[in-house]
């Protein structure tokens, strides 16, 4: 039985292990974009830290290309060295995806805590005299997500003594004048419901970056194997 050339040759195995290599990277640049797309949506009520991890994957995303390219030429010459420089920064690609696994899965559980204090300081600015942009965060959640306040109609009595109409679930056919009456409100608050959306996509993107690990682990042991091999051993093609 003949044994296929990818099997074989350093050449051929090395820019398959590559090619997989390439799709770990593509799988964290598309989740850590969508998530940063979907935190972007809320930049009011959220912190940098929001921010930092999937951008973290995104950069280390970029690494993946480029050390891709390495392990194409690696690949295509089949020169230990090159090969062994690539193995070197697979390992450093791991240890970026592990911390991107840890800090994914810890956003998940500090995200109400984090969301908490840019909240209660918005309300302050809401109402018709106040910042449109905080106006139309607030209705927009309030709304998408049927919540009302942090966590509940109270805390807009408090801070404004009025209860804004994004806060009841308007009735088709509803004309105004309409009165937006605590009877009517949404019971959930939304800090709460916010901190759940916002804690799914964390682990999302902590989930990924395990997945990727684990494939990255295998990738590591699959170079070296092959760096070994361009080094101790002669290996010729099939013809």
């Amino acid at each position: 039985m003949k044994v296929p050339k990818v099997l074989k040759s350093v050449k051929y195995s090395l820019a398959a292990v590559n090619c997989l290599f390439l799709v770990t990277g593509l799988i964290l640049l598309t989740v850590g974009l969508i998530v940063l797309t979907k935190f972007n949506s809320y930049d009011l009520f959220v912190t940098k830290i929001f921010f930092t991890v999937p951008n973290f994957a995104i950069a280390t995303a970029a690494i993946i290309f480029f050390t891709a390219l390495l392990g194409f030429y690696g690949a295509i010459s089949e020169q230990f060295y090159f090969i062994a420089g690539y193995v070197a920064l697979l390992v450093t690609v791991l240890i970026f995806e592990i911390s991107i696994t840890v800090l994914g899965f810890e956003l998940q559980n500090i995200t109400s805590d984090e969301i908490r204090s840019p909240m209660s300081d918005s309300m302050t600015e809401y109402g018709p005299m106040g910042h449109m942009t905080v106006n139309m965060f607030w209705d927009n959640l309030q709304m998408g997500f049927q919540c009302c306040g942090l966590t509940g109609v109270a805390d807009w009595i408090l801070s404004r003594a009025v209860v804004p109409v994004s806060c009841c679930h308007l009735k088709p056919g509803t004309i105004s004048p309409y009165e937006c009456t605590t009877a009517l409100t949404y019971k959930d608050g939304c800090q709460a419901v916010l901190s759940e959306w916002l804690g799914y996509n964390a682990y999302a993107l902590g989930v990924t970056a395990a997945f990727v690990t684990c494939l990255q682990v295998l990738i590591i042991a699959a170079a070296a194997w092959l760096a070994y091999r361009s080094k101790y051993e002669e290996v010729e093609l099939e013809r």
